[in-house]
């Protein structure tokens, strides 16, 4: 439009977002980070603990694969039980039963492997699923304060934090058994776990009446559904994720082990890591491009990476490798996240956060395996790695088949 005086009148942009900080709140987003610390520290904290105590390599991997089976079946539960009684309850519970499981692995050292492994079990299962529990409140926030459109954003924040936990957890575990040995490592992750999910439970106490309690619940007095269908394709994104991560750690140990230099295994891992925070953090500031094609985009950057790591290079052209699949890893979590949040019913967010939870778990554990059955040629280790990339651009066009309306969200 025109003025009298011939002059354009301008026209007002878009209204600035407001920052995670103003929408979270600066007490969530330090606690939340500090709660999911703990079990970033557990797995490998565990393999080194029981390896350390005079159990065996072997013993410590069976440890932290059943670790890994038990997060897998509680997740969902955990999830559920967060969208029936509120977030509050669920955490402080989970976090007594894993103190004391952990416990009891510290007892089942000197004891029963069976008792040992049931222990883990339960560690696994007894996960309070901070990462999920964050991603639900962040979509209960922004829906009741009307600023949806931060979402995208939040999503990429939490893969970014579960990326820093996934670099500097196993960091500090190693650490911790290296500096202090098994036993007071272990003490060492049972007060990491209680100070750390402690903190979250206090700040989640401040707001235990904003939470809505039975939200599911209908005239009928049913739970909302989990539209399962919609949400196949974001668990394939998830557990590609998974995959690729479970064979690159692998692959990696099976390399630096024939080449005398396990030391540099952690280090290239971290890449990938790094990889995946700065592509969390950037994918979701983009504007324009959609979830299916930022998910092709991502398989692509994670098959790139493979590929490379297949040709078995050294250590700082495998570093590099490692970054690109992880800036992969990253969009694809970001995007898989952010696909589940739309179709997930009210109240069933926590559930289906869960659920990609459980994905991205199985993933690693079949990734892992994969690659451990293949890892006597140290370049076939990669080679789940690769379909994980394939797997991924494969969602990523089902998810461009299937966009949101058509799914009924």
């Amino acid at each position: 439009m025109v003025a009298l005086s011939g002059a354009p009148t301008s026209t007002p942009g878009p209204a600035p977002q407001p920052s995670l900080i103003a929408v979270g709140g600066l007490p969530f987003l330090v606690t939340a980070l500090l709660g999911r610390l703990p079990a970033s520290m557990i797995q490998l904290g565990l393999l080194m603990i029981v390896a350390s105590s005079g159990l065996g390599v072997g013993l410590g991997g069976v440890t932290v694969a059943v670790v890994g089976v038990g997060t897998a079946i509680g997740a969902p539960v955990v999830g559920r039980g967060v969208d029936r009684w509120g977030p509050l309850p669920v955490v402080v519970v989970a976090t007594l039963v894993q103190v004391g499981a952990l416990l009891g692995v510290l007892a089942a050292t000197t004891g029963s492997t069976w008792t040992l492994l049931a222990c883990a079990g339960v560690v696994g299962a007894a996960n309070p699923q901070v990462g999920s529990v964050a991603r639900s409140r962040w979509s209960l926030v922004a829906r009741r304060s009307g600023q949806e459109r931060v979402l995208g954003r939040a999503m990429g924040y939490e893969v970014a934090a579960d990326e820093i936990g996934f670099v500097v957890g196993p960091v500090v575990a190693g650490l911790l058994v290296a500096l202090l040995g098994p036993v007071t490592a272990l003490w060492v992750l049972v007060a990491a776990a209680v100070v750390g999910q402690g903190a979250f439970a206090a700040f989640l106490r401040t707001e235990r009446h904003a939470w809505p309690r039975h939200a599911t619940r209908v005239v009928t007095d049913r739970p909302a559904r989990l539209p399962l269908g919609a949400l196949v394709l974001p668990m394939l994104v998830a557990g590609s994720v998974g995959i690729a991560f479970g064979s690159t750690q692998t692959g990696l140990t099976a390399v630096n082990a024939a080449r005398g230099t396990e030391e540099l295994t952690g280090l290239i891992y971290a890449c990938s890591g790094v990889g995946s925070a700065i592509a969390s953090v950037v994918v979701s500031r983009l504007r324009g491009a959609s979830v299916a094609a930022r998910v092709v985009a991502g398989g692509g950057a994670l098959l790139t990476g493979a590929l490379g790591l297949t040709t078995v290079p050294g250590p700082w052209a495998a570093a590099a490798c490692a970054v690109v699949l992880g800036v992969g890893a990253g969009t694809l979590l970001v995007s898989g996240y952010a696909r589940a949040e739309q179709v997930a019913p009210a109240g069933r967010v926590a559930s289906t956060m869960a659920l990609l939870a459980t994905s991205l778990v199985l993933g690693v554990s079949a990734g892992a395996a994969a690659a451990g059955a293949l890892a006597g040629t140290p370049a076939h280790a990669f080679w789940p790695t690769v379909a994980a990339g394939v797997l991924g651009i494969g969602a990523g066009v089902g998810l461009r088949a299937r966009p949101p309306a058509a799914l009924g969200a």
